[in-house]
């Protein structure tokens, strides 16, 4: 997956969108813009030679380590940074949360490594106990290190977006980051989501609440879909925008500058 970083600043946000090869259509401040689909991703192999099946090892590691609730062990492979913000208990609590809704792992259907510039990323294709499938993402960075684990996404856009903004609030960087697409975790850690969040602290003043939050889902050409999430600070009312894609990881996001 050929990602990028953009920062757009329009009517004063900033806003931090992936770009898939070509990217995405510039979004107004207001929302009322209508979104473009990001175009088809294009792989691009990077350039150095990259052990593949290494990886698999590795990513086949992790999941096993979760069905076993050995979630200490998960923390140490991680990247330094990463593991530092992420703890035992976070981990377990997501692990939790995913199982009680869809039941453990039952099967491993099959892996595939997807080679781009900035990271490699293994697909962990999984059957639940439930009778259904879906995904995991691990992603590493060049260096072979983790940066970030995908478990499949069972809450809506709208509550993702409140989970992110609530997430950062209580300084949980390392949760609200895992919401984001596995693209943007090689340039997004949990320091630059809580630089980010001191700096929105020092222009609005402190976060109090969640006033409202808007949903506008994307129509049968446009299936991106954005949420809009005004909040309250001490100085005033401050809009954070959500781009979600189809599988309902955050590709955009003025939240992170």
């Amino acid at each position: 997956m050929n990602g990028s970083l953009i920062s757009l600043t329009q009517k004063g946000l900033s806003f931090l969108v992936l770009t898939l090869v070509t990217g995405v259509s510039p979004l107004a401040a207001n929302a009322q813009v209508k979104l473009s689909s990001p175009p088809p991703v294009k792989l691009v192999q990077a350039a150095d030679k990259v052990d593949e099946e290494g990886l698999k090892k590795e990513a086949a590691e992790v999941i096993k380590l979760l069905s076993e609730e050995n979630y200490g062990r998960v923390r140490t492979m991680l990247n330094r940074e990463l593991a530092i913000e992420l703890t035992t208990d976070q981990i377990g609590e997501i692990w939790a949360n995913l199982i009680e809704l869809t039941g453990p792992v039952t099967k491993v259907v099959g892996y595939k490594v997807i080679l781009t510039i900035n990271a490699d990323l293994v697909v962990v294709d999984t059957e639940f106990d439930d009778g259904t499938s879906d995904q995991f993402v691990v992603t590493f960075n060049k260096k072979g290190e983790i940066v970030g684990i995908d478990f499949p996404n069972v809450e809506s856009i709208e509550e993702i977006a409140e989970i992110m903004v609530n997430s950062v609030a209580i300084n949980d960087f390392a949760r609200a980051r895992g919401y984001l697409h596995p693209a943007l975790k090689t340039e997004i850690l949990p320091t630059r989501l809580q630089s980010s969040w001191q700096n929105i602290q020092r222009e609005s003043g402190l976060y109090e609440r969640i006033e409202e939050i808007t949903v506008r889902p994307g129509s049968g050409v446009d299936e991106v879909d954005l949420v809009v999430v005004e909040a309250k600070f001490q100085k005033g009312i401050r809009q954070f925008l959500f781009i979600f894609d189809d599988n309902r990881r955050i590709v955009g996001v003025n939240l992170a500058e």
